[in-house]
């Protein structure tokens, strides 16, 4: 009868682990997706192919995110840059906006040949680390990357030497000094 009953307990303790542990896994993937809500930058990301026609066809740079799940940086940025106020006004009106999952396996067209996200970070834009940034002109040409974290004091200038065109004339450093002038 003892027997039954630790048997039975030690039955109910391995099945309340499972569950606590199952909903443990589902907590962190909400916390490492960066498309759960955890970090609300209500910036209007397109897929990469309808960021491309946009950039092109309202000839306005483009902003390629590349980002992984369970990256750390790359949920700093999303809950501390991308939320930013102005950082959102300036990406909204005057960049067409991308973000892929260097980890996907989702498909994307370039160059009429579909691959994965993951493809196009490591092949198409050779991307090392996440997060990071790659501007692209209005005829798609690419600009620069930016790898790494960046804090919205530091990008907003940044943004604004590639939006205004500086990037054609003047090199980061020297477009700074002009505008400390």
């Amino acid at each position: 009868m003892l027997g039954k009953r630790l048997e039975r307990r030690e039955k109910i303790y391995f099945y309340l682990f499972f569950i606590l542990l199952i909903l443990g896994l589902l907590s962190c993937n909400y916390y490492y997706h960066p498309l759960s809500g955890y970090a609300q930058d209500n910036l209007p990301w397109l897929s990469y192919e309808q960021a491309l026609t946009k950039s092109r066809v309202e000839d306005i740079p483009t902003l390629l995110y590349f980002y992984a799940d369970n990256c750390g940086w790359c949920r700093k940025m999303e809950q501390e840059t991308f939320t930013s106020k102005e950082i959102q006004e300036l990406l909204g009106k005057d960049f067409a906006l991308a973000r892929i999952n260097g980890n996907s396996n989702s498909m994307v067209v370039v160059d009429g040949k579909k691959i994965t996200e993951r493809q196009l970070s490591s092949v198409v834009y050779q991307v090392r680390g996440y997060p990071t940034i790659w501007f692209l002109a209005g005829d798609n040409q690419k600009i620069a990357n930016l790898p790494g974290y960046i804090p919205s004091q530091e990008f907003l200038p940044i943004l604004l030497y590639i939006r205004d065109g500086f990037y054609k004339e003047y090199t980061f450093l020297e477009y700074t000094k002009l505008q400390n002038k």
